[in-house]
């Protein structure tokens, strides 16, 4: 209880101080009146803004106050915001019982933000009374993660022409049934995981039924039924896309050798005038093709897996984002594109910060020909990252940065490298970045203490110091260059 009134105090403070400020302001205008002198206690506040108040608390805390004193006994039952999440296995009967009984007592009327985290199991009707309870047409964010579904869930109708609905999270491995009727008029931002589209037909209702979508994610879902689907919407601005075959419920039939069957690949039009950002993290199971594109943000993870069909879709992929200004791609993505048929990549024009992701230990000769080519291709290029450890062998110098890419010696101005654990090939690398930049301002390192010892900080800071006075040695083609060791 102390706990709690200590956050209702917090809460009750940051009112008053707004409270006051206005009504200095207001009130202080006048020439010549002084100081306005008031007295506050969490009292003294109307019913709306302790219930805005008791709104920002957990669920569970939110009720408690109740028994703070009789004014507040009721208070609660008029909350905005309710978030429900089940805990451990053996509290799983506690939890259902609470949960419908929250559903009578409260006013769900006004609910404006809704959160249910749980598993359905055999209890498929109960948690049906709960949606078509909880969820109200004048409801604003909702956020469910249903497991274990085992019968389908039946939404309310409502909820799919909700008129004032802007957030709408979905996470359930099941089939999404929709109604007849799709409209989603507020809809800005929509993240679906695990879902499994019935049908082409359902899934374009839905996303024709957003026409104010800025935001969307699709999380593992799969689109083994849909042949083919749309996604339009003028203010569309960020598209988060992640497949990974091992987190989908695919049949041993769907797969070919080396490749998802082409009868359920599904091929994804996205038309977005104002797409700014676009993320691709999977297995290249689906086909995305973005038609007026503008994205400037981008990221792509393909695993090596497909092979040659690996290589196609990265390919692909950057060929359509020919205006970008910030990428990230990872180690396999650029590895894959070594078994594309069609390796010719656009001339990044506007590309000023390169991230490659590498995830694993990479020999930058293993990616020579496809990372010279991005970085040939990328004339304006201010930043290089690598993200993750990185290496060189001697013997492979000289065929490094041959001929050198023109932003070596014009634009890149920064090089940062993280992760790295003191082997000499690292270091290496390091030494030929230093020599092949010649306009660069600041080379990065960061590092992590127990990379060099795992149990003595003081060993591995002092094994750290000691790559860092001997990196400082290295011979710099940029006088400028400063370095810069975390």
């Amino acid at each position: 209880m102390p706990r709690l009134l200590f956050r209702l105090l917090g809460k009750a403070l940051w009112c008053l101080g707004l409270l006051k400020k206005r009504k200095k302001h207001r009130n202080g205008r006048e020439k010549g009146e002084g100081k306005v002198e008031s007295s506050f206690s969490i009292c003294d506040l109307p019913d709306a803004i302790l219930q805005l108040i008791i709104s920002s608390l957990p669920t569970k805390e939110a009720i408690q106050t109740s028994i703070l004193s009789k004014r507040w006994e009721h208070l609660w039952r008029d909350i905005s915001n309710i978030e429900l999440k089940e805990g451990k296995p053996e509290e799983r009967q506690q939890f259902m019982q609470f949960v419908t009984g929250l559903l009578v007592a409260c006013n769900c009327s006004i609910l404006e933000k809704f959160s249910l985290s749980c598993k359905v199991d055999k209890d498929a009707s109960r948690v049906n009374e709960w949606l078509c309870g909880f969820i109200n047409p004048k409801i604003q964010e909702l956020c469910l993660h249903l497991e274990e579904i085992e019968e389908p869930l039946v939404f309310p109708d409502q909820l799919f022409t909700c008129a004032t609905l802007t957030k709408f999270t979905l996470d359930m491995q099941h089939v999404l049934k929709l109604p007849s009727s799709v409209h989603f008029r507020c809809l800005r931002t929509l993240t679906l995981s695990n879902i499994i589209f019935p049908d082409s037909s359902s899934a374009q209702q839905l996303f024709f039924g957003c026409p104010a979508l800025e935001d969307l994610s699709l999380i593992n879902c799969n689109l083994k039924n849909v042949r083919a689907v749309s996604i339009y919407s003028l203010l569309l601005r960020r598209i988060y896309i992640q497949e990974y075959l091992d987190n989908m419920l695919y049949d041993d039939d769907d797969i070919e050798i080396g490749f998802l069957s082409d009868t359920i690949r599904c091929k994804v039009l996205i038309v977005g005038p104002n797409l700014k950002s676009f993320t691709y993290h999977g297995d290249g199971m689906n086909d995305f093709f973005l038609y007026y594109s503008t994205v400037i943000d981008a990221s792509i993870q393909v695993s090596y897996f497909w092979h040659g069909a690996s290589g196609d879709f990265t390919f692909r992929f950057l060929n359509m984002i020919p205006n970008v200004e910030k990428l990230s791609i990872s180690a396999d993505s650029i590895e894959a594109l070594s078994e594309s048929m069609s390796f010719r990549l656009p001339l990044f024009c506007n590309l000023g910060e390169l991230d490659l992701d590498l995830s694993k230990p990479v020999e930058l000769f293993n990616l020579y020909e496809e990372l010279l080519t991005l970085l040939r291709n990328s004339p304006c290029l201010r930043v290089l990252r690598f993200q993750g450890e990185v290496s060189l062998a001697k013997e492979d110098a000289n065929f490094i940065f041959d001929p050198l890419p023109v932003c070596f010696s014009t634009t890149l101005k920064t090089i940062e490298i993280s992760g790295i654990t003191g082997k000499e090939e690292e270091l290496f690398a390091i030494e030929i970045l230093l020599q092949a930049a010649s306009v660069l301002d600041k080379l990065c390192i960061k590092c992590y203490w127990f990379s060099f010892d795992l149990n003595d900080k003081r060993i591995g800071l002092k094994r750290s110091e000691e790559l860092y006075k001997r990196i400082l040695k290295y011979p710099k083609s940029s006088k400028d260059c400063e370095i810069e060791f975390k």
